[in-house]
């Protein structure tokens, strides 16, 4: 009786382990890292160790987002942002390819993401030129929404110059823009709903803020983090603060948040809040943890060169520093030591790093 049980758990492992495919388990972290040289990275959670490389089919893999229903579907921009390929993470391959522009129009992709409420329909921020014989002539940018069954545009959304990320409201009715300011879209009607000023402040008293919004590092904690510098009128010296958008939120309900001081201007590039939001983690030259209510330091951690961009576990208990060439640092955040440095062949600076909870 017993080894024909056992014989049953033999059996019925092989299945499970052959139904995977050999992809992530659900209930741990993967991390996504593009690189510049046509290829995806995929790495284990648990071990910090890449476990796969997807070669993509144009060179410099900058944003991408996935399918909140199928986690396994992402989509990337790729050819220094001219097209957009869906990835398959399970079977390690490029699925299809959206070539962008056409008709004589030129067009370059920034940022990508997909809406949460209806997957089926990706937004692009996107650069317009057309090309004459004589002559380039530039066109307003625009968000490009592409329905993904029918492979065509089916709105364009003519936007602000200067954005260049998007993010969506969890719910899925409403997504932002980031750039000199921040302005609000509803997807479904095409039209501005709502605004904060960073370059045109629109709080009194606030000096214009120069912003770095270059990726969405909002997965584990759905709070959006953008560092921000400005110089005090008052005294003519530089200072640095972040705003926030809660994602969890409507833009009605006071999703967006500016703070304007935390400390004197320094280098600093990317934060990222943690799961539970109690803190928030910043990188350049060096890492920083501070308090999310109170701003305060906590602690620091030296770096061995520049990272731009920083992400979290969905524990919390570790960050990522990415974005900084052919390697990877990870951190343990409760005491701020170094766990382990992660070489990977190529260089990902300005490419996009993300953590995918399965």
């Amino acid at each position: 009786m017993k080894k024909a049980f056992f014989f049953t758990l033999v059996l019925l492992g092989s299945a499970l382990l052959l139904a995977s495919g050999n992809a992530p388990a659900l209930g741990k972290d993967i991390l996504l890292q593009g690189m510049i040289h046509n290829q995806l990275n995929v790495l284990d959670g648990d071990t910090d160790e890449i476990v796969a490389t997807i070669e993509t089919r144009g060179k410099k893999v900058t944003n991408f987002t996935w399918d909140p229903k199928d986690l396994d579907k992402v989509y990337t921009i790729t050819d220094w942002g001219q097209q957009i390929e869906q990835l398959d993470l399970a079977g390690k391959k490029v699925v299809r390819t959206f070539r962008l522009g056409g008709g004589g129009v030129k067009v370059r992709a920034l940022d990508i993401e997909l809406n949460p409420a209806n997957p089926n329909l990706l937004y692009a921020i996107s650069l317009r030129q057309r090309w004459l014989s004589d002559e380039i002539v530039d066109m307003p940018p625009a968000v490009l929404v592409f329905d993904l069954t029918t492979e065509k545009i089916v709105k364009e959304i003519e936007i602000p110059r200067g954005c260049t990320n998007i993010f969506f409201g969890y719910d899925g009715t409403e997504f932002y823009l980031t750039g000199r300011d921040v302005y609000v879209y509803d997807p479904t009607t095409g039209k501005q709903v709502n605004f904060l000023g960073l370059a045109h402040p629109t709080v009194t008293g606030v000096d214009p803020q120069i912003s770095l919004n270059i990726w969405r590092l909002h997965d584990q904690s759905g709070m959006a983090m953008v560092l921000v510098g400005s110089l005090a009128t008052a005294n003519n010296l530089p200072y640095q603060g972040y705003y926030t958008i809660d994602l969890k939120k409507k833009s009605t309900e006071g999703s967006m948040n500016l703070v304007t001081d935390i400390g004197p201007l320094y280098n600093q590039f990317s934060a990222v809040v943690s799961p539970d939001r109690k803190f928030y983690y910043m990188v350049l030259n060096k890492v920083e943890k501070r308090d999310f209510a109170t701003n305060r330091l906590l602690a620091t951690a030296d770096v061995d060169k520049s990272y731009y961009s920083i992400q979290i576990s969905s524990d919390g208990k570790k960050v990522y520093l990415g974005g900084g060439g052919d390697s990877i640092l990870v951190y343990d955040t409760e005491t701020m030591k170094l766990l382990k440095k992660l070489d990977t062949q190529g260089d990902a600076v300005l490419t996009h790093f993300r953590v995918q909870k399965r």
